[in-house]
């Protein structure tokens, strides 16, 4: 889970001293120059939380931000992780799971939620893929780049979604470089045996006139995906990514802009009943423009006022085959505008942000596709504030308000019938209560009401989606989705372990997701998926531990479940039954020695069978697998280096993903043998 180190600093009588100048340049082979990092310290009064240090003064709820920012993915924990896709990254997280088609089409799931309950950002601002609309979409962003992966929890997911009852994923890139390195970049290669290939980063930051700069590459080139039952045929990737920032700053006012490119040639397997003969290739382009302006005020640097613009550009084909003919065609069109005041405190309110965002999104539809082009427009407002209450209690309260609006256009593929003008009133709510109920110990109640407006495949789509093996039907009457939930977390931080636990519960008034009719359309041979709002009920929990020696023996354990159940409306019998594509009981342990630049580990993972499915849908057994890994860091000519060896699944055990549509087909990855090399100064 973590290994809680934190310094909080206090406010003393005396100025601020200046401390800690160092100097690194990158030598040997590298010879590319310096990185010059500056950092100040103050006394402290502290707290002893076992091996936690915490500020005495400090806010319960300004605690836990930093402690959960410490379950983030970053450093040499996301060098232990990293894989073929950012889900399949942070799929050991507690309460993430992995809606796949193929290695390449794998999104995360949290709490048994996925599609557009689950929102992807980049450095703050949306992802602009179409992942959350299909389970043939892959994710358009390179992990191998990311400098920190983190699960978004708590009224701080009403900061950028709607949807509070699953959350945000989010990826920090810095593409606008506004720190004050003098140079800094990186070196990174990752291959593995099971999909056999190779994936390659560089990057580069520095200063130039004032100015500070960032250029990176990437590609990707990756085979087959090897089973314990053969080879998954048109399971291979090919993608190259790239990105340009610049970052200005001009006495109290920062400017910066980047460009992000990203191409991906992947297949979704075929051959079988219900999928394609030769498969689907698809190929797919994305383009992020991202213009930036900060306003940092001379009295205090926490209160800022943040305006981003990015203008998206997303294009999708979908190939019969191997560049066949064209199945379908996807151009989306994309701006959105976000404004964010920051203020550390306003009266009796700390933390506080205030923000609005307008979206506009243009989609057209090509080849063998029955949605009609629609355009979309989305606006809200946001706010974020925290308050002391009762002997410690710290109250944070999160509210989002706004709406979206629907407008198809008449199309000789579309179903006229369906052609209808929506619009919706959305509004979502979060408060949470904190109290410390002890040293190193916290208690969390979160309470919140969870809202999202409909997707355009899910009010108007009318027709086959080949590379989903579906036949998949809208309903444009469909009403807003809306529900109510609350999440119950303990966290605790000694001498020897820390441990949390949650217990959460979500009943939602009309939840949507397509579900299997247990109809085929016999034209296509294709199963027909119906989107429909029912009432429904996901309940669950999950617990992690970890020692906090920093030396010797390092054990960590999670462990997460979820429930999911629904009623139909339409059943005259108005029965409660399971809900599909809910994963079963996970579970993930590690046990490692820790040396001064050498980290050996054994671990296992294993789930349980998922017996709890829908009327139409097919169980899956469960499975445990077992794996080695060693890291080797060290610094050498002032720059770090990373070696992370990998053996997972070493007993080739079979493996059935619930959440994958090819589980009927092939199992997961077999034995796997990965290696992860990075050099940074």
């Amino acid at each position: 889970m973590m290994k809680t180190k934190i310094m909080i600093m206090t406010t003393t009588i005396t100025s601020m001293n200046m401390k800690i100048s160092l100097i690194r340049a990158a030598m040997g082979s590298l010879l590319l120059g310096g990185f010059l990092h500056s950092s100040f310290a103050q006394n402290t009064e502290q707290q002893d939380l076992g091996s936690s240090v915490v500020q005495a003064e400090s806010p319960t709820h300004a605690i836990l931000d930093d402690l959960r920012e410490d379950d983030d993915l970053k450093g040499d924990k996301l060098e232990r992780e990293i894989s073929t896709t950012i889900a399949e990254t942070i799929k050991n997280e507690p309460d993430v799971a992995i809606r796949s088609m193929g290695p390449a089409a794998a999104r995360p799931v949290i709490k048994g939620l996925s599609g557009s309950h689950v929102e992807l950002t980049e450095d703050g601002a949306f992802c602009g893929d179409m992942s959350a609309t299909s389970p043939d979409h892959a994710v358009a962003s390179e992990v191998l780049t990311a400098h920190r992966l983190r699960v978004l929890r708590g009224p701080h997911i009403l900061a950028h979604s709607f949807s509070a009852a699953g959350g945000v994923v989010q990826v920090e890139r810095r593409d606008i470089p506004f720190d004050d390195s003098l140079f800094h970049g990186y070196v990174a290669g990752y291959s593995e045996s099971a999909q056999p290939g190779y994936a390659t980063a560089v990057g580069v930051s520095t200063q130039v006139a004032g100015a500070s700069l960032k250029g990176e590459l990437s590609g990707r080139r990756m085979g087959d995906m090897e089973t314990p039952d053969g080879t998954l045929k048109n399971t291979d990737i090919e993608n190259g990514s790239g990105a340009v920032g610049a970052a200005y700053a001009l006495g109290r006012f920062r400017f910066g802009a980047s460009y992000r490119w990203f191409d991906s040639d992947y297949g979704i397997p075929g051959g079988f009943i219900g999928g394609h003969p030769n498969g689907v290739d698809i190929d797919l382009w994305k383009r992020d423009l991202t213009l930036r302006g900060l306003y940092v005020p001379a009295n205090d640097a926490r209160d800022t006022l943040d305006v981003t613009l990015r203008v998206n550009r997303y294009h999708h084909k979908e190939f019969e085959g191997k560049k066949g003919a064209v199945g379908a065609e996807f151009a989306v069109n994309q701006e959105n505008l976000r404004l964010q005041k920051i203020m550390a405190n306003l009266g009796p309110l700390f933390g506080v942000r205030l923000g609005a965002e307008l979206d506009s999104r243009s989609g057209k539809m090509g080849g063998y596709v029955f949605t009609p082009p629609t355009q979309s427009y989305a606006g809200s407002a946001f706010a974020v504030a925290s308050t002391s209450g009762w002997r410690g209690l710290e109250i944070t309260v999160a509210a989002r308000l706004g709406g979206a609006i629907f407008r198809p256009h008449e199309s000789v593929v579309a179903d006229k019938g369906t052609i209808e003008n929506r619009n919706f009133g959305l509004w979502a709510f979060d408060a949470e209560f904190s109290q410390r109920v002890g040293v190193g110990k916290f208690l969390t109640l979160d309470v919140f009401r969870t809202t999202r407006a409909p997707t355009i495949e899910e009010l108007y789509n009318q027709g086959p989606h080949l590379a989903a093996y579906t036949y998949e039907r809208g309903y444009h009457k469909l009403n807003a989705e809306s529900g109510y939930g609350s999440e119950l977390e303990y966290r605790s931080y000694g001498d020897i372990f820390t441990w949390r636990a949650t217990a959460h519960a979500t009943y939602f008034l009309n939840y949507l997701a397509p579900r299997a009719t247990g109809d085929t359309n016999w034209s296509q041979l294709l199963p027909i998926y119906q989107v429909s709002g029912d009432e429904a009920f996901l309940f669950g929990g999950s617990a992690s531990v970890e020692t906090v020696a920093e030396r010797g023996i390092h054990a960590t354990a999670s462990a997460s479940y979820v429930r999911g159940i629904y009623r139909n409306g339409n059943d005259s019998k108005n029965k409660w039954s399971d809900m599909p594509q809910i994963p079963p009981f996970k579970f993930h342990g590690e046990l490692a020695y820790l040396w001064k630049h050498i980290r050996p580990s054994i671990y296992t993972d294993f789930a349980l069978a998922q017996h709890k499915v829908d009327r139409y849908e097919e169980r899956t057994p469960g499975y445990i697998t077992f794996g080695l890994s060693t890291e080797i860091h060290w610094e050498l000519a002032l720059a770090r280096y990373s070696l992370v060896f990998r053996a997972d699944n070493l007993l080739d055990a079979d493996v059935r993903n619930h959440l994958s549509r090819l589980k009927s087909v092939m199992s997961e990855k077999g034995r796997n043998f990965s290696a992860l090399a990075k050099i940074e100064w």
